[in-house]
């Protein structure tokens, strides 16, 4: 007997789905459309769980074939593939990779499509469910038939494979620039050529404006998206991370020597020791537009952590660590079973804590950026409720 979509997501996730996911899952088939759902309400389980349960579970054919996730970024991508292989592996549906030679395959392959990092031959496997995971420099270069790093001769079976049966999840859509109209106007041309046949597009983000999209074919199509746009509406916003009130504070911290460079440094230090550490810990994330300032800031707190004897955690996170040092982070300290009792930790990052990262601080400091990534750095923040 097929179970439902909540009594089977709960099995394998082990959280009962929220409205929002039941509503999403409850489509007979996918359309293209767009999700603004808040920071920490499960959008790549939501968007995952879906397709899993109808096209693995459920066997329905009028679902697509391939789940493709795009992200704007490798360190979303990371974090993105070890969400999905645990959720497919709880619930069963992990296949062990591409089954070259044939013979019906178990549940999906999970693919990683990014540079630096080798894929199997995915290609070679059309016939297969898989999830595709990649960057958007990979994937949409694919989708173009002008794959990056890839040969030559494999473009057209890459091409064919990424506009055909296939359900494109655009994630994080704020920080992708050029790729959001890109994606747009491949999607307006799969609509408009009915040989595709079922490729729909999914474009989501806590951000999310329906007129980023208004780019080319598809600009004539933009009303309707946002008219069906799928959110969280007004009398289900209760509980959970609803819950949390979250007070703010304007501070001006001159940056042009190392005295101010002090001054920014003691007022993390002061922030971290006057908050109370609670069922997560107490942990302290400090945000910062640049590299050079994480790591300026960072070595100052080591400084001045030192002379004033706290037993702090400092960690530090940006996009030029090498693979090996960002793959033992989520463990360590950007996940949700990092933050527990007992945790004392301070955490200077740049912008890639932005998305994709389940941590619940209980004080964030952050320069002033624009108003989407704000956002997403508020929803580090008192994340769990």
């Amino acid at each position: 007997m097929t179970e439902t979509f909540d009594v089977w997501f709960q099995r394998a996730s082990g959280f009962a789905p929220h409205p929002w996911q039941c509503a999403l899952a409850g489509d007979a088939s996918p359309e293209t459309r767009l999700i603004r759902v808040p920071t920490g309400m499960g959008k790549t389980l939501g968007v995952v769980g879906a397709w899993a349960y109808h096209r693995l579970y459920r066997g329905d054919t009028s679902w697509p074939r391939r789940l493709v996730l795009t992200l704007p970024m490798r360190v979303l991508v990371e974090q993105t593939e070890r969400v999905v292989r645990d959720f497919l592996g709880a619930a069963g549906m992990l296949a062990a990779g591409a089954n070259i030679d044939g013979g019906p395959a178990v549940g999906a392959a999970v693919h990683t499509i990014m540079g630096g990092v080798a894929t199997e031959p995915w290609h070679l496997c059309p016939d297969q469910p898989a999830v595709l995971l990649g960057t958007q420099d990979m994937l949409l270069s694919r989708a173009l038939n002008r794959g990056y790093a890839s040969p030559r001769a494999r473009w057209p079976m890459e091409y064919a494979a990424l506009n055909r049966d296939c359900l494109w999840v655009v994630d994080e859509i704020q920080l992708m620039g050029v790729g959001l109209s890109t994606s747009a106007q491949l999607q307006a041309f799969r609509c408009s050529d009915r040989a595709v046949g079922t490729t729909a597009t999914w474009w989501m983000s806590a951000t999310l404006q329906s007129s980023w999209l208004a780019h080319g074919e598809l600009r004539a199509d933009v009303d309707a998206l946002d008219a069906a746009c799928l959110r969280i509406p007004a009398e289900e916003r209760h509980g959970g991370s609803f819950s949390g009130a979250k007070t703010c504070e304007v501070v001006t911290i001159p940056r042009a020597s190392d005295k101010n460079l002090s001054a920014w440094a003691q007022s993390v230090l002061d922030a971290h020791e006057q908050s109370t550490g609670g069922a997560h810990g107490r942990v302290t994330l400090a945000v910062c537009n640049t590299v050079d300032d994480a790591v300026a800031l960072h070595s100052q707190l080591q400084k001045q952590a030192a002379k004033a004897g706290s037993t702090a955690e400092l960690r530090l996170v940006h996009s030029r660590f090498r693979p090996m040092e960002r793959a033992a982070w989520v463990d360590a300290f950007l996940s949700r079973e990092a933050c527990g009792p007992g945790v004392d930790r301070i955490i200077v990052a740049t912008q890639v804590v932005e998305a994709g990262v389940d941590i619940s601080a209980t004080t964030l400091i952050t320069q002033l950026a624009p108003w989407a990534s704000m956002v997403q750095r508020f929803g580090r923040c008192a994340r769990y409720g």
